[in-house]
């Protein structure tokens, strides 16, 4: 009998671990679009992440995971330009244009390729780009930054731009998305976000000259030209949903990397 009953009690413990433990084949939680969420681990259409986050050095680490860190140019250090940001810490920039973030040898999404580029920015000028790449030809460039009073994309030839502006002190999430096509056009191909929004576009600025076909001869920079903070920069190279661009706003879909 007392064996019988040591039998069921090592049975018992076998059904209690086998019940508690993972399940192979469970699925990891996806995102709206597909992806990976970043709670889950990295988005792998996350190719660029620069929290800022750094408290020494001229080194600006990559928490995509896909190690293109960044430089710090213009005699920025994080000792001296750090500060307290929206996310963590941020980076204070003095609207120099040689005052920027270099990712060296990453040229970032080029050609006609989908991509969602956001960056956290609090600013009272309304200059500067926050994020750049591509050749400096006629729709041939993707940059991110002031247009005028509102911030906005251009492919250096047609510019998108928001109706609000964003240089007045406060803390703004601005985001950019530019949708699959065979050749994106800004008219019915990229969308605008401002904290969390779709943004309202000033029609003024709202010309189609070029489609963006971006080129590949110039590495990512953040911040040239631009006076402010800067935190928490990413590029992907997938379009974000609403809903993913709201959650990223809100910190609930990705959050910064220990």
């Amino acid at each position: 009998m007392r064996g019988l009953a040591l039998s069921i009690v090592g049975l018992l413990l076998v059904l209690m671990l086998a019940a508690g433990g993972p399940r192979t084949g469970d699925a990891a939680p996806r995102s709206p679009a597909g992806g990976l969420l970043e709670s889950t681990g990295a988005d792998p259409h996350l190719v660029g992440w620069w929290t800022l986050d750094e408290t020494s050095g001229t080194t600006a680490k990559d928490g995509s995971g896909k190690g293109r860190n960044g430089k710090l140019l213009g005699g920025l250090t994080f000792e001296k330009d750090g500060v307290e940001g929206r996310r963590g810490r941020a980076l204070k920039l003095d609207g120099g244009r040689e005052s920027q973030v270099r990712i060296e040898g990453y040229k970032g999404v080029t050609g006609t390729g989908p991509r969602t580029v956001a960056v956290w920015m609090q600013t009272e000028r309304a200059r500067g780009q926050l994020l750049s790449w591509g050749k400096d030809d006629g729709g041939k460039m993707f940059i991110l930054g002031f247009i005028r009073a509102g911030v906005g994309v251009t492919p250096k030839g047609g510019y998108l731009y928001t109706l609000d502006k964003v240089h007045d002190g406060k803390w703004h999430h601005v985001v950019a998305v530019v949708e699959k096509a065979e050749l994106p056009n800004l008219h019915d191909d990229v969308k605008l976000y401002k904290d969390g929004e779709i943004a309202v576009i000033d029609d003024i600025g709202l010309l189609d000259l070029w489609p963006l076909e971006t080129g590949d001869e110039q590495d990512v920079t953040i911040g040239s030209g631009y006076e402010g903070l800067i935190d928490d920069v990413r590029i992907y190279d997938r379009a974000l949903s609403a809903e993913e661009v709201k959650a990223l706003f809100e910190g609930k879909a990705a959050k910064k990397q220990p």
